[in-house]
């Protein structure tokens, strides 16, 4: 079970947004929260204020927790949920990763910036460091979040779990599998795995004819690997559905999630693919920057 998320604040509009959701998420799944802002060099002389300021939102963020939990959950708690302030003073990327190898953090939470997701990262950027650094899973919430996902009001909850045939993409559904569980609650898990489409104007109509039924020979492989992976967690007592896209992997992942508004989209930030013509691999950061609305659970595999 996971039992402690970081939850990073920077001071800015959009750590309200973190905020509500580390709330609600801390309620639902009992997690103790660490609220963590890191300061540079030339804010130490405020670093009171700063302090002050995170460990009055740990209070807040504690109580709300509280009720969120004694409202939706019917199995109480063994002990209280637990929320922490805590401001350091370096690189952010570092202090991030440090902090949660050093004081046993299970996840760690990072908003999104800008209108249309995350902004392009540069080299050595604060995002892009700890996603691929963190030795945990880390969550990602847009600016944008929908309201049905922040206060659970949506009709079906669902997670939706894009797969490219790899064990290094299959890397995220123990972690899937335990959020499910430590919800309490029905959830049903979306499997999907996408082949990229051909071009019809590049081929002839020969051609055409001859991909058509590759295509359609992709597909049958897709549809047997999800259900190889669908009956296993079914068997496990989980309520799985799985469907083979035929397309742009990161336009599909997107398309899909707009029709069903999943509550997560949970996947590795890497794959390598078994199926020749299945593609995977760098989706992951297509996907974070076309994301408006819905978090991801990013899980880095084991090599």
């Amino acid at each position: 079970m996971y039992k402690r998320m970081v939850v990073l604040l920077d001071g800015s509009k959009l750590a309200e947004v973190v905020f509500s959701y580390a709330r609600e998420l801390s309620g639902r799944l009992n997690l103790n929260l660490d609220l963590l802002h890191v300061c540079s060099s030339r804010e130490a002389e405020q670093l009171p204020m700063h302090q002050a300021y995170v460990e009055h939102m740990a209070e807040m963020l504690e109580a709300q927790a509280e009720e969120t939990h004694d409202k939706v959950v019917v199995k109480p708690k063994e002990e209280g949920i637990e929320v922490r302030g805590k401001v350091v003073i370096g690189y952010p990327a570092e202090e991030i990763l440090k902090y949660t190898d050093d004081n046993s953090i299970d996840i760690i939470m990072l908003a999104t910036h800008g209108s249309s997701g995350i902004r392009r990262w540069g080299l050595g950027s604060v995002a892009d460091k700890v996603i691929h650094g963190a030795k945990v899973p880390v969550w990602l919430v847009p600016a944008q979040l929908h309201e049905g996902i922040l206060y659970d009001k949506l009709g079906d909850r669902l997670i939706l779990v894009p797969l490219d045939g790899s064990k290094q993409a299959e890397a995220v559904l123990p972690h899937v599998k335990t959020l499910i569980e430590q919800r309490e609650a029905e959830t049903e898990i979306l499997l999907i795995t996408v082949a990229k489409q051909y071009p019809a104007t590049s081929v002839t109509s020969q051609e055409r004819e001859l991909i058509g039924e590759d295509v359609w020979a992709l597909r049958t492989t897709g549809e047997a690997y999800l259900e190889k992976i669908a009956k296993g967690l079914r068997g496990a007592g989980f309520q799985v559905r799985s469907e083979q896209l035929v397309g742009d992997p990161p336009e599909e992942i997107i398309r899909y999630a707009a029709k069903y508004h999943p509550r997560l989209i949970a996947m590795t930030t890497h794959g390598h693919s078994l199926f020749n013509h299945f593609v995977f691999g760098n989706v992951t950061e297509h996907v974070m920057h076309r994301l408006h609305k819905t978090p991801l659970f990013l899980v880095r595999p084991q090599e």
